[in-house]
């Protein structure tokens, strides 16, 4: 588990910062997963930031992280899916997935569990589906969500491409 030293400063004074004036706290990610961070409390959030909507707490240890040991966020679920729907036509993984779905329906997925090559992924780790254009390109607007995604499953928590993981957590900061 990586742990991080996160300073929190108070003001400054004089242009400098006395750090001996500065609280710190412990923060660290998910041994399994290094998009997660551990908040107190064993909050689980995409983000450094102690304020920022966060996914769910474990209710063991975070490192033991199952469905039955989660309760998620009611809040994130809503800002995950307006996010993916938003931004999903410019996620150059998904974008070079759909050429290969032309004039067809595609799913976007979770990436803890990757489906082997032109098969379909398991229904608790899809997010949505998209319709792709006989291009092969994502129809904007076509994003429509699954509602039998599952935050946490047996192969663990979310995990999201490079893009939708940037565009998620700044959604996340951005709501309080």
């Amino acid at each position: 588990m990586a742990a991080i030293l996160f300073r929190t400063p108070l003001p400054i004074s004089r242009g400098w910062v006395n750090l001996r004036h500065c609280r710190t706290r412990p923060l660290s990610t998910l041994p399994m997963n290094d998009q997660i961070y551990i908040h107190e409390s064993n909050q689980l959030s995409l983000s450094k930031l102690p304020s920022a909507v966060h996914i769910g707490t474990a209710t063991s240890t975070p490192s033991e992280l199952k469905d039955s040991t989660f309760r998620p966020n009611p809040a994130f679920l809503p800002i995950m899916h307006i996010t993916v729907a938003e931004n999903i036509v410019n996620d150059q993984l998904f974008i070079s997935i759909a050429a290969t779905y032309p004039d067809n329906y595609m799913a976007i997925y979770d990436l803890r569990n990757p489906p082997v090559y032109g098969r379909i992924p398991e229904v608790q780790d899809i997010l949505g589906m998209v319709r792709v254009d006989s291009e092969g390109a994502i129809l904007p607007g076509t994003y429509e969500k699954n509602n039998m995604y599952r935050l946490v499953t047996n192969d663990g928590i979310c995990r999201f491409s490079d893009y939708l993981l940037g565009k998620i957590r700044l959604a996340c900061e951005d709501v309080r």
